[in-house]
């Protein structure tokens, strides 16, 4: 049976409203998706492709036309199969095409990818609630690539592998010497606005949000830098992120001696600083991570 959704371009966040009265109704940058039932006249909307035969990826800009009419709309690329080597072999030209050709290997990656660069696509990838938390002996030191071959190891009050779904905080208490640990996953923001996140650790804490949270992260390009060995100390970075997108995140935290400690913090203009991240945190099950 054929199934395809209606799309619109649209150059404002929906209200509120509109999200209740419309079933299935999602916003990822310019491009508002409902669900296969007309969603009324409140947008200009066109239907897509069937999506029964394969995944479904659009894109809006002001340079793509409605036929017949003047007004921004919408592209569809549509895979062959519904299978993942089909999906990843469409999403791999179309990251050529935007100008950065990306060479998935997991459609998680291509699924974030393209959301964070205004693609919307119907492939669902059924994340779990919370950060995945691993814990490693041995003090990371500034080396971000420490975590790649260490060692899993329940340190005091941190197990070995734990999930976090209300707050990210290292264990409580002193939990000894010598020990790192790795939150994986994404975060989901709920309103588009520049995100302030913070870090207050002691000893180092960075912390990524967006692709180079999977890849090609390093100390200089994290959205948040408070490295080296210091007692308790706060540091802030921002990120511009578009509501109901799934941001990759990575956050690493190391001590050595002495107090530790480390939690994670976020605000912005609408949202007073707290460590509260209920409903906003996911990870994949399948890879504890990404």
């Amino acid at each position: 049976m054929p199934i395809s959704r209606y799309f619109a371009y649209t150059t404002s966040p929906i209200e509120p409203d509109f999200f209740i009265s419309v079933p299935g109704l999602t916003q990822v940058g310019n491009l508002a998706i409902s669900g296969t039932s007309y969603p009324g006249s409140f947008l200009t909307w066109t239907p897509g492709p069937d999506e029964s035969t394969g995944y479904v990826i659009a894109y809006t800009s002001s340079v793509h036309q409605i036929a017949g009419g003047g007004t921004a709309g919408v592209q569809f690329w549509r895979s062959l199969t519904q299978s993942d080597s089909s999906f990843l072999t469409l999403s791999i030209y179309i990251s050529k095409k935007h100008g950065s050709i990306q060479n998935f290997t997991a459609a998680t990656q291509a699924v974030s990818w393209l959301n964070g660069n205004g693609y919307w696509s119907s492939y669902e990838v059924v994340y779990n609630a919370g950060l995945f938390k691993t814990t490693y002996t041995g003090y990371f030191n500034d080396d971000v690539s420490f975590f790649a071959t260490a060692t899993p190891a329940t340190v005091g009050t941190n197990p070995a592998t734990s999930v976090q779904t209300t707050s990210i905080v290292e264990g409580s208490g002193d939990s000894g010497s010598n020990f790192s640990c790795q939150w994986l996953g994404y975060f989901k923001p709920t309103t588009t606005q520049t995100y302030t996140f913070y870090t207050s650790s002691d000893d180092a804490s960075y912390m990524w949000i967006g692709s180079n949270a999977q890849s090609g992260f390093t100390t200089l390009n994290a959205t948040v830098k408070n490295g080296g060995l210091h007692g308790q100390v706060e540091q802030s970075g921002t990120a511009s992120l578009t509501a109901g997108v799934y941001y990759p995140i990575r956050i690493q935290f190391g001590e050595l001696s002495g107090g530790d400690v480390m939690t994670f913090n976020f605000s912005t203009p609408t949202i007073t600083k707290t460590t509260g991240v209920t409903g906003l945190v996911f990870y994949n099950p399948l890879t504890n991570g990404f």
